[in-house]
């Protein structure tokens, strides 16, 4: 059975703001019947920092309402069309039954301003950037807390993103390495902004704060100029001047576009490997 295929009506909850706390209303997972998860539910949070509601799909994994295992939580940027958690929950059970990964909660944070959000300092090529530490503070003080106290998070979080929220999920890394476990970056656009990025390498490894973090970058040969003349040098600075305990690859692949199809899976692979 495809995950994704005649999910029920998606279940809206709304997020109350009480005193100085975020309180997330549980879902009513226990009332579940079986092993099988539902279909991916739809959850509005507000949020103080980013002044605004925000919606997020979650989906749980199979077996989670009769189980007491604890999960890691794969957070996915530009969460917003109707296919891509269906589609990243096809993939994870793929993988999880062959061996590759564990079963994961799976968050996708839907967007409101993408250029906002996702573009670190403002560019005049995309109005409105500038807004990512903001939105990573969001992610970081409010959204996380809460996924953790309402869901068995196992406290393992991984960053994917894609185009210019790749970006983004390199500039957290950059800015806050602690923020998630690992960091899967598709086609990252770092050209809006390689100066700025290459300063926050440059200050992270001087502040030795990426020991035992993960960061999977790849793009396709046919990427954009703004992905393709940049990622590669990135890649070599962290490789050369990173602690030992940080891992890091980058795939380009042959023949491949932007944000290539296999993204996520090589980078689940890379994450969960042994080597």
């Amino acid at each position: 059975m495809t995950f994704g295929l005649n999910i029920k009506q998606p279940l809206t909850i709304t997020v109350l703001l009480a005193t100085a706390v975020l309180w997330l209303v549980p879902l009513p997972y226990p009332a579940l019947e079986g092993a099988q998860a539902p279909g991916p539910q739809v959850i509005k949070i507000t949020s103080k920092i980013l002044n605004e509601e925000r919606t997020l799909t979650v989906s749980i994994p199979d077996g989670y309402a009769t189980s007491q295992k604890t999960y890691p939580v794969l957070y996915v940027l530009d969460a917003e069309a109707k296919t891509v958690i269906p589609k990243i929950v096809s993939t994870l059970r793929d993988l999880n039954a062959k061996g590759f990964v564990p079963q994961m909660i799976v968050v996708g944070i839907w967007n409101t301003d993408r250029n906002r959000d996702m573009i670190p300092i403002a560019v005049s090529h995309r109005p409105g950037s500038g807004g990512a530490e903001k939105f990573l503070r969001f992610i970081h003080e409010e959204l996380m807390p809460q996924i953790a106290q309402n869901f068995r998070a196992s406290g393992y979080s991984i960053l994917h993103g894609m185009s210019n929220s790749a970006l983004f999920a390199v500039y957290a890394i950059l800015q806050n390495p602690e923020t998630f476990d690992a960091y899967i970056a598709s086609s990252p656009m770092i050209g809006h902004c390689p100066e700025h990025i290459r300063k926050k390498a440059e200050a992270i490894i001087a502040d030795d704060h990426l020991s035992g973090r993960i960061l999977y970058l790849v793009h396709g040969t046919k990427d954009s100029p703004r992905v393709t003349n940049y990622v590669p040098d990135l890649q070599d600075y962290l490789e050369s001047h990173a602690p030992e305990s940080f891992r890091s690859k980058l795939e380009i692949l042959e023949g491949e576009g932007h944000v290539p199809d296999s993204s996520l899976e090589r980078g689940l692979r890379f994450i969960f490997s042994k080597n």
